[in-house]
This record gives C-alpha cells, sequence and structure tokens, in this order.
C-alpha cells in the first residue's frame, strides 16, 4: 500500500481539469457499527463480516498490495515493473463500445481508470483490502480509496485523454475511510474529507493539493466513544458547507465547513435541539440540548427537501427512521421518528411471493440497510431479509440466502403507510463472495431505482414492473460506485474495479412496459446480450437470469429467440456471404443459448415442449448446414444443377420468395425452419425423371442425389439430437419429431423401394461403380433411416402424451401393422442384395428378435447343426436369452419346425420349459413335459385340448395320450389315483366313441341307386332316410344337414353339435341315443348356463314328441296290459327308465330360445335364417302343448318306478 513520509512530490499530472458538470450528488456508500461490514469504507480485517451484508461475486483471489511510494525527494515514485509497463499501455477500449443493450437501457464504455488506479486494483483480495468509491456528478469527479490512499479523478477528462490523478493519504485505519466531495464552484478544484471509522477527519480545500503530496490537510478529531467502541457509520454532504456523519450508537454529528487565514477546516458537534414538548406519541421525546434519542445503529443518511427553517434529512437507525430538520441558526430539530420493524415485516409478507421467505415475523430476520427520500411524502427502503437456505451451502444454518426488497412508505401527518414492495432481482448467498453494504440511489425522482450490490446493479421501476440488473463477470472485479448524471433522461455512471460504464436508462421504454410480454422479452434480451456482447473479452457484465425467474417467460423468451437465430435475424445474425461461416455462427449461438441456460440452472424451469422445440431449431440448422457443405461439394465438382437447387427454387417460388438472386443461400439464411419440406419437393421431381427415363438403370445419378440430401438431411438431424439430448435435457420419446412425420416415412419407403429396384436392375453381381458404389451402400443406409424414423414415431404415438386422442389411437395401430409388414420386407431385401450382415445388425439393433429369428433361418434348418447360423444363433441365445428365444421357438412353432425345437441343445432347456410357461401351447408343450418326465404337466396340457381338435382322429389321439399321461403319473410317482380327471377323460372318450357310431349309423344307409352319387347326394340321402320328422321344418333339416357334413367328414363336433344332431335323427331302433344326448349335455363343459338349459329342452322336446300320442291314447278294444306296453314303448319311457340327471315335465320343455341366444349358438348366422330357427322351435313348443302330456308324464314315471322295483 502507499505509505507517505514527510514532503510529498508533485504527482504526474497530464492535463488541468476541464469543466464539471452541475447537479445533486445523492448519498454515497457508507460504513457500518462493529460487528458489520461498513458500508462505503470497505471491509475491515479487523471487524468480522455481517451474515446480512451483501457479498461481491464468487471467491477472492491471491492479494496483490498497492505498490505506490512517496520519495523523499519530492517524486512521487511508482514500483513500475514489465506486467505494470504493459498495464499502462494496454489495448484502450474504444469508447463506442457496448457491454449490453436491451429495449429498456444501454450499457457502454465511459472511460479507463487511471493507470495509478489500475495499479492497485490489479487481482485485488476484497476480503481482506478495503477498498471504496465514488462517482461524483456534482463535481464531476470520481474517486477511489483504500485503507492508506485516496485516488481522485476528472473523470470527464478520461474520456480524452489519460486524466490526472490525485492522491492523498487516508486517515490511520484497517478499514477504508469515509469520502465526500467539496463542491467549490465550477472553475475549481473541489475539496475532499476523508474520515475514518475511528472519528479522524481529514479535509482538503482543493484537491488540488494532491499534486503536491497532499500533505496540507486540516484534522478534526470528532468526540466518539472509542472506548465502548463506537465507530462512525456514514459521511453525508448535505450542501456545499454542510455535512453530516454518524455513528454505530446512533449519534449524529453536524460538521460545518469554514475558513481561517485562508485555511478551510471542520467545526463539528453532536446534533442538538432546544427543550420541547413533542405532542404525538409515535414521536420520541427523548432529546434534550445534550443528548440523542436512544442508542442505536444508523445505517444510512438521506438528503431530505429544503425547508423554509433550513434542510431535512431522514436516518434510518435500525428498524427506526427519523426525520430531522437541520436549521438555519445552526441547531437540529426531531421532527419525527418511528419504528417501521413490524410495518416492514408485514408489508414483506403482504407483497414477496411466500415460497422465497423462510418463516414469517421475527424469523424473517429483517434488516433496514438505507433510504432514500423519493418524492415528497414519500420514502423508498432498501431491506433484506431471511429467505431459504442456500442448498448449495456446505454450513447452510450459517449461510441463509439473503433477499432485497425496496419497500415504499408515504408519510403524511406524521404516520408512515406502506404502499407497495418489490423485490429485488438479486439475492446473496453463502458463494457471494466478499461482502458489501447494499444502496440505493433515485433516477428521476424516484421512477426508477438503482441499488449497487458488490458485484451487480439492479434497477426497480416504481410505476411498472420493469426490473433488470447488471452483473460483474470476474470475481476481482466489483462496484465501487454510482452516479447519476444530470440528464434529461436517466444516465449513470458506474464506478468498478476494472472501467467506467455509462448506463442509459430510457425511461419512455420502462413507462411502456407491459408485464404480461416484457418479462419474456426482458429474459429473451437478457439471452440476446450474452450472445452478442458475452464473447467480448472486455466486457466487464456477465448475463444471468435474475432469481426466482418465472419458467413461462423463460420458455417464451428462448423460444423466440431461437426462432430469430434460425431465421438470421439482423438484430443477432451479421450478414456474410460465406454461407459456411455464417451457418457455423448462427450453430454457435444456438449452442451458447442453451448451455447459457444451464450454466444459470433454469433448464428445469422450461417444460419438455418447450426444450425440445429448441433441441429441433438446432438440429434443423444442423441438418441445413450439413446439406449446404453437400452441395458446396456439388459445386466444386463443376455441376450447376442438382435435383437440390430445383426442388430449393421451386419451393421459394411456392412461398412467394423466388425473388431473391441468389434463392439457395436465401433459404439457408432465411428457411432454414422448413428443411424438412424440402424432400416433398425432391421426390415428384425425381418420378418426373423416372417416367422419362428409358430403363432403370439410368435414373442412377439422380436418385443417388436425391437419396444423398434426404439422408444428410435426417441421418444429420437425429445424431445431433442423440448427441445433446443432455444438452437440452429432452427426455424420450420426443414429442412428434419433425424427422419421423408419416409424409417422411412413405417418402424413405419409396425411395428405398426405388433404390433396391434399380440396385436389381444393374444386376447383383454387376462391377458397374454406381451399383457397387453409392447406390448400394445408399440402401443400407435408407434401411437405418426408414427404421429410425418408424420407431421413433411409434414411441412417440405409444407415449402418454399423445394418448387419448382416436386420431392418434388410430395410427399407432395402422403404422404399426405396417412397420410389422415392413420390417421383414426391408431386411430380407437387405439380405437378396449382399447386405445380410448390415441385415442382422438392424435387426439387432431395434432388438427385432421375431425377424432376427427369420433371418437365421433362410437356409437349412434341419437339422439344427447344419444351419450356417447356427453359431450365431447361439450366440443371440447367450447374449439376448428368453427376448430371443421366446420368438426363436414361436418361428418354430409358426413354421411347423417343432422337430429343430426339441432338437436344442439340453443347456437350452430351460429356455423351453419358460417358453411354455409363459406362451400357451398346450398341444406343443405335453411333448417337452413327456420328454421330461412330467406326465401330469402332459396330462394337464392335453385335457382341454380335445375340444381344439379339428377332427375326429386327432382328438381321439390327444385324450388317449392324455389319459395314458395321467396313469403314467400315478404309476411313477406312486401317487393314489384322482379318478376325478379319469372320469372326465373317459368322458370325453365316450364323446368321441358316440360320433364314431354316429359315423357308422349314417354310412350304413343305402343310396338309392346303385349308380356313384356325391357327398351332397349322399347327405339328402341320409336326410330322408335318418331324420323323416324334419319334414317341414327346414330350419333344423339345415342344421342337421350341415352337422352332418361335418361328421361324415370326420370333424369333431362340440357337445352342442352332437348333442342336436342326436335329438334331430330318427331314433327308433336307438332310443337309448335320447339318453346319450341328455348325459353329453350334463358332462358338458365351458357351456353357458342359458345354451346349456336351451338344450335341455330341446331334447326333452323332442323326446316327448318322437311318439304318436294319438294312436297311444286309443283305448278302444285295449287291454290295459296292451297299453302299458305302449307306454314302455315310447322314448319317454326309455329316457326316464335310464335315470336322466335332468328331467324336464312337458310344460317346462315349452320355452323356446331367444333370437339373441339362438344368435349366440349360431354366430354369423344369417338373420333370416335365425329367424327361421326360431320359428322352428316355436313348431316343437306349439306341438308339445296340444299334446297335453301331462298325465300321459306321470303315468310314464310311474311305470317306470314300478318296473325299478319289480326288476
Amino acid at each position: 500500500m502507499a505509505t507517505f513520509q514527510g514532503p510529498t512530490p508533485t504527482p504526474r499530472r497530464s492535463s488541468r481539469l476541464g469543466s464539471r458538470p452541475p447537479g445533486y450528488s445523492p448519498p454515497v456508500v457508507q460504513p457500518r457499527r462493529q460487528g458489520r461490514a461498513i458500508p462505503g469504507a470497505g471491509q475491515s480485517s479487523r471487524l468480522p463480516t455481517s451474515r446480512l451484508t451483501t457479498p461481491a461475486r464468487n471467491t477472492a483471489p491471491n492479494r496483490i498490495p498497492d505498490d505506490i511510494s512517496v520519495s523523499s525527494d519530492g517524486a512521487v515514485g511508482m514500483d513500475v515493473d514489465e506486467e505494470t509497463t504493459s498495464l499502462i499501455f494496454e489495448r484502450a477500449i474504444r469508447t463506442e463500445t457496448v457491454f449490453a443493450k436491451s429495449q429498456q437501457l444501454a450499457v457502454s464504455f465511459y472511460s479507463n481508470l487511471p493507470v495509478e488506479v489500475k495499479q492497485i486494483l490489479k487481482n485485488p483480495d476484497f476480503y481482506r483490502d478495503p477498498y471504496s468509491g465514488d462517482v461524483d456528478p456534482l463535481t464531476g469527479f470520481a474517486l477511489v480509496v483504500s485503507a492508506q490512499t485516496c485516488f481522485v479523478w476528472n473523470h470527464a477528462q478520461a474520456l480524452s485523454g489519460t486524466p490526472t490523478c490525485y492522491i492523498f493519504a487516508c486517515p490511520p485505519s484497517d478499514s477504508a475511510p469515509f469520502h465526500v466531495l467539496i463542491p467549490t464552484g465550477p472553475n475549481r478544484e473541489p475539496g475532499l474529507i476523508l474520515a475514518s471509522i475511528h472519528g479522524e477527519l481529514r479535509l482538503w480545500g482543493s484537491i488540488g493539493i494532491g499534486l503536491a503530496g497532499g500533505e496540507h490537510y486540516s484534522t478534526t478529531e470528532l468526540p466518539l466513544r472509542s472506548d465502548d467502541g463506537e465507530l462512525l457509520t456514514t459521511l453525508s454532504r448535505i450542501d456545499s458547507q454542510t455535512f453530516v456523519t454518524s455513528t454505530s450508537f446512533g449519534r449524529l454529528f453536524r460538521l460545518t465547513l469554514g475558513s481561517t487565514g485562508g485555511k478551510y477546516h471542520l467545526t463539528s458537534h453532536v446534533f442538538s435541539q432546544p427543550h420541547s414538548s413533542l405532542s404525538l406519541t409515535r414521536i420520541f421525546p427523548l432529546w434534550s440540548s445534550n443528548s440523542q434519542t436512544e442508542r442505536g445503529y444508523i445505517n444510512s443518511v438521506a438528503l431530505g427537501n429544503a425547508t423554509p427553517s433550513g434542510r431535512e434529512i431522514w436516518v434510518a437507525v435500525d428498524t427506526r427512521i427519523q426525520l430531522w430538520n437541520l436549521r438555519f441558526e445552526g441547531y437540529e430539530e426531531l421532527i419525527s421518528e418511528e419504528d417501521l420493524g413490524e410495518s416492514i415485516r408485514e408489508a414483506i409478507q403482504e407483497y414477496t411471493p411466500a415460497t422465497s421467505r423462510r418463516g414469517s415475523g421475527v424469523e424473517l430476520d429483517v434488516e433496514l440497510l438505507d433510504i432514500v427520500l423519493e418524492s415528497s411524502p414519500n420514502v423508498v427502503l432498501l431491506v433484506s431479509y431471511a429467505g431459504t437456505d442456500d442448498e448449495n451451502s456446505m454450513m447452510m444454518s450459517n449461510n441463509p440466502r439473503r433477499i432485497y426488497a425496496l419497500i415504499r412508505f408515504s408519510y403524511t401527518a406524521n404516520v408512515f403507510a406502506a404502499e407497495c414492495a418489490t423485490v429485488v432481482p438479486y439475492q446473496s448467498t453463502s458463494s457471494s463472495g466478499a461482502p458489501m453494504h447494499p444502496r440505493i440511489q433515485s433516477v428521476r425522482g424516484g421512477a426508477l431505482v438503482a441499488i449497487q450490490f458488490g458485484d451487480a446493479i439492479a434497477l426497480c421501476a416504481r410505476d411498472t414492473e420493469y426490473m433488470d440488473r447488471l452483473e460483474l463477470r470476474n470475481s476481482t472485479d466489483r462496484t465501487l460506485g454510482i452516479g447519476v448524471l444530470p440528464s434529461v433522461g436517466g444516465e449513470l455512471l458506474v464506478l468498478t474495479a476494472a472501467t467506467m460504464m455509462k448506463v442509459y436508462v430510457d425511461m419512455d421504454q420502462i413507462a411502456k412496459f407491459d408485464p404480461e410480454t416484457g418479462r419474456a422479452t426482458l429474459i429473451k434480451s437478457i439471452m440476446t446480450q450474452a450472445i452478442l456482447y458475452g464473447s467480448n473479452p472486455d466486457n466487464p457484465l456477465n448475463f444471468s437470469f435474475p432469481p426466482e425467474i418465472d419458467g413461462n417467460s423463460l420458455m417464451t423468451g428462448a423460444e423466440q429467440l431461437s426462432k430469430a437465430i434460425l431465421e438470421s435475424d439482423s438484430e443477432i445474425i451479421r450478414p456474410n456471404h460465406d454461407l459456411n461461416a455464417h451457418m457455423m455462427g448462427r450453430k454457435d449461438k444456438l449452442k451458447f443459448l442453451i448451455e447459457f441456460i444451464n450454466d444459470n440452472a433454469a433448464l428445469s424451469k422450461m417444460s419438455q415442449s418447450s426444450r425440445q422445440r429448441l433441441s429441433t431449431d438446432a438440429e434443423k440448422l444442423h441438418a441445413a448446414h450439413q446439406v449446404w457443405l453437400r452441395h458446396n461439394e456439388f459445386l466444386a465438382g463443376g455441376s450447376r444443377r442438382s435435383i437440390l437447387s430445383d426442388a430449393v427454387h421451386a419451393y421459394m417460388e411456392d412461398i412467394g420468395e423466388g425473388h431473391h438472386d441468389d434463392f439457395m443461400r436465401a433459404f439457408f439464411r432465411l428457411r432454414v425452419r422448413d428443411i424438412g419440406e424440402i424432400t416433398s419437393w425432391m421426390l415428384p421431381i425425381l418420378n418426373g425423371v423416372k417416367e422419362k427415363a428409358t430403363s432403370l438403370p439410368a435414373l442412377g445419378p439422380i436418385l443417388a442425389e436425391t437419396n444423398r440430401i434426404v439422408l444428410t438431411i435426417l441421418t444429420s438431424a437425429i445424431e445431433y439430437r442423440k448427441y445433446s439430448l443432455d444438452l437440452y435435457g429432452v427426455e424420450l420419446p420426443v414429442h412428434d419429431p419433425w424427422t419421423a412425420q408419416m409424409r417422411t416415412i412413405n417418402q424413405v419407403i419409396e425411395l428405398f423401394e426405388l433404390t433396391a429396384a434399380v440396385v436389381v436392375a444393374h444386376g447383383a453381381g454387376s462391377s458397374d461403380a454406381l451399383t457397387e458404389g453409392v447406390i448400394r451402400m445408399q440402401l443400407t443406409e435408407l434401411a437405418s433411416v426408414l427404421f429410425k424414423c418408424c420407431y421413433d414415431r411409434l414411441e412417440w404415438l405409444k407415449s402418454p402424451q399423445a394418448s387419448g386422442d382416436s386420431a392418434v389411437d388410430r395410427e399407432r395401430v395402422i403404422l404399426g401393422e405396417r412397420f410389422d409388414l415392413l420390417r421383414p420386407q426391408v431386411l430380407n431385401t437387405l439380405r437378396k442384395l449382399d447386405h445380410a450382415q448390415y441385415a442382422f445388425q438392424l435387426a439387432e439393433d431395434y432388438l427385432d428378435f421375431r425377424n432376427l429369428a427369420s433371418l437365421c433361418h433362410t437356409d437349412t434348418v434341419y437339422p439344427p447343426e447344419s444351419n450356417p447360423n447356427a453359431a450365431r444363433i447361439q450366440t443371440y441365445i447367450d447374449k439376448f436369452k428368453e427376448a430371443f428365444t421366446t420368438e426363436l421357438y414361436q418361428w418354430y412353432i409358426e413354421h411347423g419346425e417343432l422337430r429343430t425345437l426339441f432338437a436344442q441343445d439340453r443347456v437350452y432347456g430351460e429356455y423351453v420349459d419358460k417358453f411354455f410357461a409363459e406362451n400357451s401351447h398346450p398341444n406343443i408343450s405335453w411333448i417337452n413335459d413327456i420328454g421330461k418326465h412330467r406326465y401330469g404337466a402332459a396330462a394337464n396340457a392335453l385335457f382341454g385340448e380335445d375340444r381344439r381338435a379339428a377332427d375326429l382322429e386327432t382328438k381321439h389321439l390327444i385324450l388317449s395320450i392324455g389319459k395314458l399321461c395321467q396313469l403314467a403319473q400315478m404309476q411313477h410317482h406312486d401317487a393314489p389315483m384322482d379318478k376325478s380327471v379319469l372320469d372326465a377323460f373317459d368322458d370325453s372318450l365316450d364323446t368321441v366313441a358316440v360320433q364314431e357310431d354316429l359315423i357308422l349309423q349314417f354310412s350304413s344307409v343305402k343310396p338309392p341307386t346303385k349308380a356313384k352319387q356325391s357327398f351332397e347326394a349322399l347327405v339328402e340321402n341320409i336326410l330322408k332316410v335318418k331324420a323323416t320328422r324334419l319334414a317341414g321344418r327346414q330350419a333344423n333339416a339345415d342344421v342337421f344337414k350341415q352337422l352332418l357334413r361335418q361328421l361324415l367328414r370326420c370333424k369333431a363336433l362340440s357337445d352342442e353339435e352332437l348333442v342336436d344332431l342326436i335329438s334331430l335323427k330318427d331314433n327308433d331302433e336307438t332310443l337309448d341315443d335320447f339318453n346319450v344326448a341328455l348325459h353329453i349335455l350334463t358332462k358338458a363343459k365351458g357351456l353357458p348356463e342359458s345354451r346349456q338349459l336351451h338344450a335341455f329342452r330341446s331334447v326333452w322336446r323332442r323326446i316327448y314328441l318322437h311318439d304318436d300320442w294319438d294312436s297311444i291314447r286309443q283305448t278302444m278294444d285295449v287291454t290295459d296290459d296292451e297299453l302299458t306296453e305302449k307306454y314302455q314303448n315310447t322314448a319317454l319311457y326309455a329316457t326316464l327308465a335310464c335315470g336322466p340327471k335332468y328331467v324336464l315335465e312337458p310344460s317346462r320343455a315349452l320355452v323356446i330360445p331367444s333370437t339373441a341366444d339362438i344368435a349366440s349358438r349360431w354366430p354369423g348366422l344369417p338373420p333370416d335364417q335365425v329367424e327361421a330357427l326360431e320359428k322352428d322351435y316355436a313348431m316343437e313348443s306349439q306341438a308339445l302343448e296340444r299334446l297335453e302330456l301331462e298325465n300321459d308324464f306321470k303315468r310314464i314315471r310311474e311305470l317306470v318306478a314300478q318296473d325299478a322295483e319289480r326288476f
């Protein structure tokens, strides 16, 4: 640091002072009480850091001490090394350099710092070395002060050259002193006051003294209670002759500038006032001529309005607000004092988001930081309160997140009322770096408030919801001061440790700020500025999102900016005829955009659809760039016209953009978003050439070019998507991917089929370069792209986001079925055209095990060891396990290769078992079970399979083997006999025996002639001979013939069919067959109850209608024995004598099935035939009802009982 010894020589001076702009100097940055950071005075190494202060950015580097020394010979000397020399002659930043620009503000370079200031601020340690500064618009000067040295210069002079730097020694202290410049007139250099935190004040009547070493100053000692730890906390200029300083004990001192004998000096006294009685209860009448109010830490002193008797000042003491009047008579009058702590907490809870606060009431841990008069009678308070803990901190309890807010209070009739609260777009966390006390300044009478933090400047409008911030980039930089220029608009000078910037605020634009669209525009502006200005190494600003960024605004702004980049918006993209460089720059900007969002940890606030829209823009730009590179190669080969240029020209004409001289470059500059549309314009051109081509091989060149462009678009986009999934945070499946539209899929299919046809036309063994080279290789690429497009489309259609729409469901089904048919066709085409290895790889990549199994068996299948793909099959089984074996064994079953299935190596037996356990194939699995001595499992698999057997012989075999397996299970495992299972097999075998017996019965019917007759003639003859009672009932006759045809062809009949056939035929010689039919119905399994009951009724009706009851009832000249014999010869007697389980009396057999029951029994039967059957059933019922057999039924039942007792 600078050390002053003896007389100080004159420092370097390059020019005299220029004119100074008039204006008012707002309150400067000031210090705080011990135990807190001292605002405006830098950070003392002996004072602990307050948890509530506002840190600078990031962590501080190693300290580099000041190296300015003052020699004893009267010349200011500097220890200048090579690094310092390079610093002096470093490249100057042009004054028109823009650091940031939006609709509402523009930040540009204003001036460089003096070399002396740059030297001490090069790589400073803000944790250990205290620094402060100020930009005074009233005097036109700026200053930077450390604990040892104060540097003052005319900042306006730095615009045209190297400014004169005035150097002063500070009062001894470990903290940077408070400072204030003294206006002395338009053509004179200002004076300077430096005040240490311990109460020593140094006054220079003119900073010109600094040119002579600055030793000539006057000193004033304030009567602080040093033994009790009282420290200065602020120093404020009231006017050119009056200043106020405050202490950590709540005392205020009035400083008055005077002169004696031409020498300036300061006189001071503690605030005092005559005895008075204040009547309002909220005003504290605690003052006397020798005392002030209760003790408290003064955070801020702000200049108030001028009054007829003096000047008002506002004072912030802890959470109390005091209003003083500095009277011309030389004393001070306390007008009002009120504790606003509770009002502040209530305003925070009412106007700020609850999610950002930590608790309520005292838990908010509110601190009043600064105060400024906005416009009479309103004041603006800067407060901070506890936010949620910093999740990134290792010690969250010691490093809470502090949130800042501006609260506006109206002051009327000595009453404060909170009007509103605005959360400042800045938060301090445990990782923010070295602390600094934040300060606020009013712009345009409070229409805008600027808040200075250690690493940022925040801006908040009063009348709109506009807010923004300027954040410093480097950890070695920090804000030192803000000056508000007295301009019509809003202009600020921002002094940092690296440079001085000018901020122009367009108040008209701020007044027009619309919160509905403005937030998104503001977020877009931040990202735009980051893209345009963030890459400038001389830019001191860092671009980032404000805390609590709104997700909708972020998404809207990001998508708008991405669209602007894609469309080469002139405000963002600089024109460049070198389209390759132009597109590279646009790609870099899109990448920067998403990286910027990621770096700001804001990606989680974006929806998947928004992320995917940004990703889609990047994919299209990347694909378009690759197409342009291919087109460049094409042009470099000497060609000037291609199918791409024809397609682009047609497209540009169609959308009304054909006026461009270079339509190709215009498309890639302006219409990249429509790169996917170009393929739709290429295919018609290709088909036109195809129609005129004399042969398919002649189509080769243009087909190759078309394939090349289509493949470039799709493959580059797909590859970029895969590469950038994590970068964009995209979750699969992609929402309706542009590379997988149905139009695109159809185009790729068309190109694949045409390419395959051209390859075939050239000949599989052709040595033609076109066939063997480009076209043949493109076939595999087209297949890969086709699979990818279909897969991506199906994945999207299956996703929950796409479900619920009938059109989507229909498309999913159609595309799924189409893709199932398409895959084997594509793979077989590749195999046939010498790309078998690629076909295998493609099926393997998409886990298409079904077609993988098919590809493995295009040659010899059995025996397995003779298959050329036997080793490949084993590899797939070992690699994919059940996923592959399931499809492999299914393929064997579907293609009748069961011998190959069961010829598998025993080591794969577990896969066979798992396959049959998870896939129901009981007609096959029993073979595997018998081979492994699982006879019970085999019997269970066969049981019930007989019902699915189509022919009688197979059914008989299945039942016989099943019964043998059940017997073997009991014998092999010495298990007790399960009679129910054996009975079930026996019943089914009995049913088969009945059908075989019926075949014999019907086959015994002799033909009417000896001539050979047709099958239908045979059926008609049997109907006439064996179903005479069906005359007049055509529907039942048709049923009989249908069942008879199946039986004679040895087809297995179901239980219902068999019962119908038995009950419809004549049973004069086989009365017991009725009982057989009833027995079959009783044992029937899986038959709906209603249909089973109707079947019982039909059988009983036909039993009753079998005999001629009118003849039986003729009793004239008939003995009782003869009548009894007639009863005993009826079908009813024969049936009841067999003791059927279910007996239906005549009245219960009258009910016939409904139309619905008939349609269920005979699915697919035309309605007219259903109606005819219903009429035949009705005829049966009516005939039975007319017979009135109730008494006959009872008599025959008695006879059966009597005969049973007798025998």
